[in-house]
């Protein structure tokens, strides 16, 4: 298990930085650094608005073995855009604007309700840490 994490983020560091790399190329250091605070303070203002209640939501609807509400879903993924915006990087900071765009929204909701349900099929109460 510890060699494929690793290698996850070995190739995803790789591939943030030759994407940082292409940009500051393109568009120039100062405007890629100014880039990155800004998404980073969009990021700030979307986790501001989706915050933790709806993983504990979330949990709440794992543990009573149902599938989560649509609400629930809408909250999870925008969180996770917020904290894909909060990263630094030009791929993370892409994949956080097509969550935030409604009409790509529900394809990540459909990808999360179908982790979500096979974790209640396997019986796994807790999505990311027990209590």
């Amino acid at each position: 298990m510890l060699l494929p994490v690793t290698a996850f983020f070995a190739i995803g560091t790789g591939i943030e930085l030759y994407g940082l790399k292409w940009t500051s190329e393109s568009l120039s250091i100062i405007n890629t650094v100014s880039l990155i605070m800004l998404t980073f303070l969009i990021g700030i203002v979307v986790s501001r608005s989706y915050g933790n209640e709806c993983f504990e939501r979330i949990q709440r609807s794992l543990k009573s073995r149902e599938a989560p509400a649509e609400e629930v879903l809408n909250d999870a993924v925008m969180s996770l855009s917020s904290m894909l915006l909060i990263t630094p990087g030009v791929v993370t900071d892409i994949i956080g604007f097509l969550i935030m765009i409604p009409v790509t929204r529900n394809l990540f909701k459909g990808m999360a309700l179908n982790l979500t349900m096979k974790r209640i099929q396997s019986g796994q109460a807790y999505f990311f840490f027990k209590d």
